[in-house]
């Protein structure tokens, strides 16, 4: 992988605000404590943070001076009593150099290198407006939908991560599928792919995974994992994915629990792979995302109609959205940092 582009994506971010002058100021997330312990939460960061600054650690802020073009890191202090604890962080510079930024400074100093900037006018996030109130705010929702545009178009090094994300994922859905026996639990192959994923590089599940069979399947956001695949004739349903370098995947696979299909669940999936089929060779620039849904569902209903479970004419059963009881959702999301990313 490549130095993180963090200069680009305040250089895009800038571009969608409209500004020729002004500094966007930016704050990461901090680490959480367990209520009366002192086990911290699992950390993730703040996604519009990660974006701009490629910065995956608790504490951190940046900055971009857009008539200067100047992209400056903001780095924790850690004293010489805290590096026992969580060892010795990379220099000023290291940080400035990984991240592709111009400049990096503490975050103790980052009223005094605001302040030398003197902005007219500074952009921060909804979030962030208590920590910037000393300054010129412009209103706070104009930052967060500049950078939620901007996280739409993904560049070369985004792609290549994403691609990357969804290997290790894919090859662990395989795997899962070669080792799956009847008799098993549905969270052993919970926590075989995690270790999957883990092992090839992913930091965390893009998502809870979900490993569903037979009728729990149904359930949209199945998050109980709890059951055995003891029916051969049912089928099981894994919805998972790996987080890698900060950026989601999210694959869904479906296969018998015994050694093959029965003819009901072969029809029943052969329609879902239909609508997938279509729906892929139709998608292309320009083309609307509810029309491609739209094709899903007819897809759907064409081969309901066929096997007999619906009856009636396409016409009636299209403008009356009868699909919908059987795919409730939508038939797809936007994926990037987030499983289900901004935009869309």
């Amino acid at each position: 992988m490549t130095t993180y582009p963090a200069k680009q994506h305040f250089v895009a971010t800038a571009a969608r605000l409209g500004a020729d002058t002004g500094v966007i100021l930016v704050y990461g997330s901090e680490t959480l404590i367990h209520p009366d312990s002192d086990t911290e939460y699992e950390f993730h960061q703040n996604s519009n943070f990660y974006y701009l600054s490629g910065v995956a650690e608790p504490g951190f802020a940046a900055a971009y001076d857009i008539g200067t073009r100047t992209a400056i890191l903001f780095v924790p202090h850690v004293s010489a009593d805290e590096a026992v604890w969580i060892g010795v962080p990379p220099s000023l510079e290291e940080y400035r150099a990984a991240h592709g930024f111009d400049a990096a400074h503490y975050t103790k100093d980052i009223s005094e290198v605001i302040g030398a900037l003197k902005p007219s006018v500074v952009f921060t996030l909804p979030e962030n407006a208590s920590a910037c109130n000393a300054y010129s705010l412009a209103p706070v929702e104009k930052l967060r939908a500049a950078v939620h545009e901007a996280r739409v178009y993904k560049d070369d090094y985004e792609i290549e991560v994403m691609r990357r994300a969804n290997q290790i994922s894919s090859a662990a859905h395989v795997t899962l599928m070669r080792e799956a026996r009847q008799g098993m639990i549905e969270t052993e192959l919970r926590g075989r792919f995690v270790g999957l994923v883990l092992a090839q590089g992913c930091s965390y599940e893009a998502y809870g995974s979900i490993v569903a069979k037979g009728r729990n399947a149904a359930v949209l956001h199945y998050t109980k994992n709890n059951m055995a695949l003891d029916d051969a004739s049912d089928v099981v349903l894994v919805d998972a994915g790996g987080t890698f370098g900060n950026y989601a995947s999210d694959i869904t696979r479906t296969w018998p629990v015994g050694p093959k299909f029965t003819d009901n669940a072969r029809e029943i999936y052969s329609i879902v792979l239909d609508m997938q089929k279509t729906v892929i060779e139709a998608c292309a620039p320009l083309k609307q995302w509810e029309d491609m849904h739209m094709l899903a569902a007819r897809v759907a209903a064409e081969g309901l109609l066929r096997l007999g479970i619906l009856t009636g004419d396409i016409a009636g059963i299209m403008a009356n959205h009868v699909v919908g009881y059987f795919m409730p959702h939508g038939i797809g999301h936007l994926i990037g940092i987030d499983t289900h990313d901004v935009g869309g």
